[in-house]
């Protein structure tokens, strides 16, 4: 059952680094948040970020719960990457509200 949910899970973060790219590709943003968003370029990277983030997170789980084998090591150092790049992410998702000067 926790491959079928962090496999969905993943999916979702593969939607959101979507966004993330469409975003910068065309200034689209989501509906809900035109109203706040006043720069798109780093809501765009913050979409990226938190959804590369999270996707890591996600396959570090999945990866670890097949009965603890590491691959040497390397899958490690991927939980605290994926941690660091969705906190980054969050970070420019706040900025992405604030006017410029």
């Amino acid at each position: 059952m926790n491959y079928v949910v962090l496999l969905a899970m993943m999916a979702i973060a593969l939607g959101v680094v979507g966004c993330g790219v469409a975003g910068l590709a065309t200034g689209w943003i989501h509906r809900w948040e035109r109203g706040r968003v006043l720069r798109p370029v780093a809501h765009g990277l913050s979409h990226i970020l938190s959804g590369s983030g999270f996707f890591c997170i996600c396959v570090f789980f999945l990866m670890a719960s097949d009965g603890g084998s590491l691959l040497g090591g390397v899958l490690l150092e991927l939980l605290p990457v994926g941690i660091v790049l969705f906190l980054i992410g969050t970070v420019l998702r706040g900025v992405a509200t604030f006017p410029d000067r």
